[in-house]
């Protein structure tokens, strides 16, 4: 756990004494939605070329047939610094500072060589009114008694690439692979144009940066996509260097995307703050939380949140690590459905709208899916990226993390609840209704009686329960979405007979999936009667978790997972986390006997736990337990409670979940 940032309610301080410090870097990262980049400094003289680069939702590149990655796209962020023709050296600590109000993102530190050196101010913006614009500025003021030449070598970095993480969370890699390829360059005078084509999906993307500054300068052509620009700096005298970076690609979505002639710093940073603190001011209406530390923990994940959403895009979703980072391949798991998007009905209809349509979107490709695994209907990939089709290679994991079918479902409804569209109930939801019922349908394993559905190799939400029957949360999300179909069939016939033909559904469809609804198992313990997770949880072996555990660290680190899911522990929550989606149809006993059996048995391995747990704990009165554990969550990522913000970067899912707590208080 860390506890160097200085947190205050609309900004963040930070003090690094190296170049490299990727705890930082995921911490000051900024972003638009649609694209960002890390807090890394742009004139580090070393490349890590997997380390910096620039992230784009939906740009994914082919690492193997089938296979892709959130393509680490070629930087804007790039400069080489000469000092009197001497390659500078950092003179200082490097000062951070995040603004949560307007989301701009600014770093102080001491270049220099021998005698002579120069303060380093640079400004970073994502512009959230264009999309495919971004903003750096950078200030050199001389510290030096005489005049001094500065050499500034900039552009679009030649070295990013790719260096693909294993779904596996215990491994490691450090092959790298180029999967935005340059397919052409130019430069027009101060303007660099670059061309790249995307490995193996057939994307394109052009990234032009154009050059302002302030002083006399010359320049020539450094590379393909770098200039050198030389200038002379009187001691005492500040020189800026503005960059403006164009980036558009082969399948932009958003009607915000325009390409702009001519736009300066002040303008691009006027009209982008303005909008920011328009809607941050918003979205910060019914925050009650007062405790400075934890108002700005929560502000900073509001802002995280618009920064990770490609709002306006309806063909793409938010990855685990939002474009933060690149792990898990920057696929699209449970985490937007379950976790994130209650944050988007409530302060952004339209960015919601465009999460569920991407679901909708990948119906055929759920259709396919389902139709490799054997099965009917449609049935959600565990991971998803940009065609639909199943990202997870760990065959456990992607043929057993059924839930995810049903919480898409669960997700499109919500938002069908809350923005009273109809038409898009009946044209778009209730056709993933419809056919995800069928995927139910052909999954479940009826007794020989007939009279009970059994759900065989299934893995709920807790992860370390191992393959088992009939888990609790997947369970109660299947007798939603097939309760949701029965009625959207219903509908479709009666207000959308086209669609109902071209669906073939029938009356005895429509009562299978009635049947099935009644014959659901809901799991209890054999021995006290309590609702258990699955049919095998009371099986497993009782152990002290200070033995596996010994701090907040995940115990998979030091205990393999074969062991785990032999243990009677849980991953995260997930009795629990069902009972806070329908609260309605748990008693108060209920509800509070599942925090007594649970709770203490929680090794919280996952960063969706603690939120989760706070937000059962809120919404049931036990008030102090709810604020200990919306603290962690709150600092999940700025204390680095669990030690891996800075090799895995931000975790949205919580940020999205830990809102939804602080919002019960």
């Amino acid at each position: 756990m860390r506890n160097d940032l200085v947190l205050e309610p609309l900004k963040i301080t930070g003090e690094s004494d190296l170049w490299e410090d990727d705890f930082s870097e995921s911490i000051f990262f900024a972003g638009n939605g649609r694209m960002g980049v890390r807090g890394y400094l742009s004139l580090e003289e070393k490349e890590r070329k997997t380390a910096k680069g620039l992230y784009m939702a939906g740009i994914f590149g082919e690492i193997k047939p089938g296979i892709t990655d959130l393509v680490n796209l070629p930087t804007p962020v790039y400069d080489k610094l000469l000092i009197n023709g001497t390659g500078a050296k950092l003179y200082s600590k490097i000062i951070r500072e995040y603004n949560l109000a307007s989301g701009m993102v600014s770093f102080c530190f001491t270049l220099g060589v021998n005698e002579a050196s120069v303060t380093v101010r640079q400004e970073r913006v994502f512009d959230i009114t264009n999309p495919s614009l971004f903003a750096q500025r950078t200030v050199f003021t001389s510290l030096a008694n005489t005049d001094i030449s500065l050499t500034l070598t900039s552009g679009i970095s030649p070295f990013s690439c790719n260096c693909p993480i294993p779904d596996d969370q215990v491994k490691s890699n450090d092959e790298t692979i180029n999967l935005a390829l340059l397919s052409g360059s130019k430069a027009e005078g101060t303007t660099i144009f670059a061309d790249y084509d995307i490995k193996g999906t057939g994307l394109k993307v052009s990234e032009n940066v154009e050059f302002t500054i302030d002083r006399e300068f010359t320049f020539k052509k450094a590379g393909d996509t770098l200039l050198d620009f030389t200038f002379d700096l009187p001691a005492g005298k500040s020189i800026s260097v503005d960059k403006i970076t164009t980036i558009l690609s082969s399948r932009d979505a958003d009607p915000r995307i325009k390409k702009e002639e001519k736009v300066s710093y002040e303008e691009l940073l006027s009209r982008h703050s303005a909008e920011f603190n328009r809607i941050s001011t918003n979205y910060s209406k019914n925050v009650k939380i007062t405790d400075p530390e934890l108002l700005s923990a929560l502000n900073y994940s509001m802002m995280q949140l618009i920064m990770n959403c490609s709002s306006g895009d309806p063909t793409v979703n938010i990855g685990a690590r939002g474009i933060s980072h690149g792990r898990y391949k920057g696929c699209y798991f449970w985490d937007t459905d379950i976790f994130m998007l209650p944050f988007y009905l409530k302060n952004d209809i339209n960015a919601a709208k465009n999460l569920c349509l991407y679901r909708i979107g990948m119906l055929p490709a759920a259709k396919e899916h389902s139709r490799k695994m054997n099965t009917k209907g449609a049935r959600y990939p565990w991971m998803s990226a940009l065609d639909g089709s199943e990202q997870c290679e760990t065959w456990d994991i992607g043929c057993s993390e059924l839930h995810i079918t049903a919480d898409v479902v669960y997700a499109i409804d919500n938002y069908c609840k809350t923005s009273k569209d109809e038409d898009f109930y009946i044209s778009k939801a209730a056709e993933v209704y419809v056919e995800t019922a069928r995927f139910w349908a052909s999954r479940y394993t009826w007794d020989k009686g007939g009279k009970k559905a059994d759900l065989l190799f299934c893995k709920g939400p807790d992860e370390y329960c191992g393959i088992t029957n009939n888990n609790l949360f997947t369970n109660i999300m299947v007798m939603h979405n097939l309760k949701l179909a029965i009625k959207a069939a219903k509908d479709l016939r009666e207000k959308n007979g086209d669609t109902y033909k071209r669906l073939n559904i029938s009356d005895k469809e429509i009562s299978d999936w009635d049947k099935l609804f009644n014959a659901i198992v809901i799991p209890k313990d054999p021995d006290t009667g309590h609702l258990t997770q699955d049919e095998t949880f009371h099986l497993l072996e009782e152990v002290d978790i200070s033995s596996i555990k010994p701090n907040d660290e995940a115990s998979y680190h030091t205990v393999c997972f074969d062991r785990l899911q032999r243990y009677k522990v849980i991953k995260q929550a997930d009795v629990l986390l069902i009972m806070t989606r329908f609260p309605e149809l748990f008693t108060k006993e209920e509800k509070l006997q599942a925090w007594e059996d649970f709770e203490p048995l929680c090794l919280h391995d996952s960063t969706l736990s603690f939120a989760s747990h706070a937000l059962f704990a809120l919404q049931n009165d036990l008030k102090d337990e709810g604020m200990d554990y919306l603290k962690k969550a709150l600092l999940l990522d700025l204390r680095d409670i669990m030690n891996n913000t800075g090799h895995e970067g931000l975790h949205l899912a919580n940020m999205g979940e830990a809102w939804s707590a602080a919002m019960t208080l």
